[in-house]
């Protein structure tokens, strides 16, 4: 590495890990979100919509998060034999429904296959890195989930007016 960030700073080495195990990735996330709790706080919710055939197997399904009041569309999967019928349709409904009731005034998603698919929902796109993966293009997409984005002030100022 031609920059070390700790060469100015005793006592600190700069080292390279090309295979970071979990427990590491673990721990830079907790030092990020201790981080996060003392400048935004955050909070959030981890959730999934599972859809499974008669034996358990799974069909279908989605894990989303909701952070600050948006819905992140973190993964969604249908088994071939049910695309086309409207079951990611379904699933995705019910995660914006979810977040809706979470007070959430917005979701976004990332992916490479299936802008379209997002695009008939009423997801736009707000970003694209190209070649992401090779020959193709991440799109970043956001669909707003109700007319008046979420406003802290707003809501306080409606919370002062009731509990004076």
């Amino acid at each position: 590495m031609t920059h070390d960030p700790a060469s100015p700073i005793a006592g600190l080495h700069l080292t390279f890990d090309p295979k970071p195990s979990i427990k590491t990735r673990r721990a830079l996330g907790a030092e990020i979100n201790a981080f996060h709790a003392r400048t935004m706080p955050l909070d959030s919710e981890r959730f999934a919509l599972l859809l499974r055939d008669d034996a358990g197997k799974l069909a279908a399904g989605l894990v989303g998060a909701l952070f600050w009041a948006w819905l992140f569309v973190e993964a969604l999967w249908v088994r071939d034999a049910l695309r086309g019928r409207g079951v990611g349709r379904a699933l995705m409904a019910g995660a914006e429904d979810h977040a809706r009731t979470k007070d959430c005034h917005s979701a976004w998603l990332d992916t490479f296959q299936a802008r379209d698919f997002y695009q008939q929902l009423g997801y736009e796109r707000f970003g694209v890195l190209d070649d992401y993966p090779p020959g193709q293009s991440r799109h970043f997409m956001r669909k707003r989930l109700r007319s008046t984005p979420y406003s802290m002030a707003a809501r306080e100022l409606s919370v002062g007016a009731i509990i004076p």
